[in-house]
């Protein structure tokens, strides 16, 4: 008896030895991924005399005057308006672009399927800096350098791999048994697509669009390449002016900077998050 009483000790000791370890672990991650978002936030509300002072300390005074400065200083809605556009657009016309051939690599016998299907997905090795050149040129003799338009487009086909990727895998877990009813009724594929996958697709549209508006969002090289006028300018680009010597004994201006061009992605994923979560077809097919 006290044999397995030691024994029931020694495990209860494992036990909370290891989660003690990992509730150690996690705290340990949770605060260098969340100090550096922390301290931009501190930063954000303090004057550059509190930063000086002490660049970890709480604010002795917040402020919210870098938010205005900096608004006003590089014309923040502009560049947010920019922003917007680039990553809506370019968004919305990847996912267009791509719905047509997921359908046809996930629902259909096309030759050489599997050999097209990694073709595209080249498309995601391909670093942006190998194809700054290409670009440039195409879209100078296109007479679309420096315009918004051209910067869609360029968005749109670099994400449209990733777009099919997603969405091909999300039509292939459709239950084929929806279409198959729709055959038998003398649907055709073009019905079946619009009617049947299209709408069964949304979550999957939601989550390829949400992702790739990010990804634009936050992208630089393109912008800095391939734009030239500021009024043309993301908010990426645009915040350059803020590393100019102009500021470059202020802290402040940066980080609130920083905290309001993240503010729509935040937004963008509080929206979409129930519409990703709930991606299922749970009812579709009748038992």
């Amino acid at each position: 008896m006290s044999d397995t009483l030691i024994l029931a000790h020694r495990r209860d000791v494992f036990r909370f030895t290891a989660r003690f370890l990992g509730y150690t672990l996690l705290a340990v991650l949770l605060a260098v991924w969340s100090g550096p978002i922390v301290l931009v936030l501190i930063t954000s509300i303090k004057s550059n005399q509190d930063f000086l002072a002490g660049p970890f300390s709480i604010p002795s005074h917040p402020t919210f005057q870098p938010y205005i400065d900096v608004w006003n200083s590089l014309g923040f809605s502009g560049l947010l308006a920019n922003s917007f556009l680039y990553a809506t657009a370019g968004s919305a016309l990847a996912v267009i672009l791509a719905l047509v051939p997921a359908f046809a690599l996930s629902r259909m016998e096309v030759p050489g399927k599997t050999f097209i299907f990694g073709l595209i997905l080249t498309g995601l090795m391909l670093p942006q800096q190998t194809v700054l050149i290409p670009l440039y040129d195409t879209l100078r003799t296109l007479h679309l350098l420096d315009t918004k338009i051209g910067l869609i487009i360029v968005h749109a086909a670099y994400g449209m791999p990733a777009q099919i990727l997603i969405l091909r895998g999300f039509m292939t877990s459709i239950p084929r048994e929806i279409e198959k009813a729709a055959y038998v009724e003398g649907a055709t594929d073009f019905r079946v697509f619009y009617k049947i996958i299209l709408p069964l697709s949304l979550p999957g549209i939601v989550v390829g669009f949400t992702l790739n508006f990010i990804a634009i969002w936050k992208e630089f090289v393109f912008g800095l390449v391939l734009l030239n006028s500021e009024e043309n300018f993301p908010v990426t680009v645009g915040m350059l002016k803020l590393n100019s010597d102009r500021y470059m004994a202020v802290f402040n201006l940066p980080a609130a900077g920083l905290v309001i061009s993240q503010i729509p992605i935040i937004v963008l994923f509080i929206l979409t998050y129930r519409k990703i979560a709930s991606g299922n077809f749970a009812g579709a097919v009748k038992g």
